[in-house]
């Protein structure tokens, strides 16, 4: 999706994937592991010379990969990639576990995006109830001003009562507090009461908003993140 809103005319976006999924117009994919005789980090350094604006690294799996990948981003180029974590925040200390310098990390990276998918209540069927005593203590006691509903079930969703899936998202952004506290190797603490006093909504919290919108339920929220009490009440809820 990102790849897709950045691609035009004119800007050489180049992949390296295991494997290629969706082919994309006018961006240069490579598959990688196909043949096992090329890794990420080998790509890397072959993208470097083709004059590359925007590479995506498919996932970055070790210090090989990690390294090259920041080595491209110091030099000019947009780097995307993937990272296997809990969470937008943790992915900080996942990468110094790799073998990335703070002091690499530090003015290299502009953002983290954390995801999850949960299912879509099915619009043929969903009914309408109160919401929870739960709900409205998650909320801060501040009623959603549009309706909830409950999964319910029919032959459109086949009985299931969703159909189809919705993304929660949390995004870090890298500011130049954010880079200080990463090169002083602050703990998690740290940087989530850092980030949380400057903006950053909690994937949690997004799904509280999902649940206000009427397009998911709580307890589908729970099946995939740990949902707490929020820092502030999400924007749908406060109206």
């Amino acid at each position: 999706s990102i790849l897709n809103h950045l691609n035009r005319p004119g800007v050489n976006i180049m992949t390296l994937e295991d494997p290629v999924e969706y082919p994309l117009a006018m961006v240069r994919q490579t598959a990688i592991g196909a043949t096992g005789k090329m890794t990420f980090a080998d790509g890397i350094r072959s993208l470097m010379r083709q004059d590359p604006d925007i590479i995506l690294v498919g996932e970055m799996r070790d210090k090989d990969t990690t390294d090259m990948a920041f080595r491209a981003a110091m030099t000019g180029h947009q780097v995307f990639s993937t990272l296997h974590t809990n969470s937008a925040i943790r992915s900080i200390p996942r990468l110094l576990d790799m073998g990335v310098e703070p002091s690499i990390m530090s003015g290299n990276i502009i953002g983290i995006v954390a995801q999850r998918l949960v299912r879509h209540l099915c619009v043929h069927c969903r009914e309408q109830e109160e919401p929870s005593a739960e709900l409205l203590a998650l909320l801060l006691g501040v009623p959603p001003q549009g309706p909830i509903y409950r999964a319910k079930g029919c032959q459109q969703c086949g009985f299931q009562g969703y159909k189809g899936r919705i993304a929660l998202m949390e995004l870090l952004r890298f500011d130049s507090g954010l880079d200080y506290l990463v090169q002083q190797r602050a703990s998690i603490k740290e940087i989530t009461e850092y980030a949380l006093s400057h903006g950053f909504v909690p994937i949690s919290q997004d799904g509280l908003r999902r649940v206000c919108e009427g397009l998911t339920t709580l307890e589908e929220v729970r099946r995939v993140v740990e949902v707490l009490v929020p820092i502030s009440v999400p924007e749908q809820a406060a109206g």
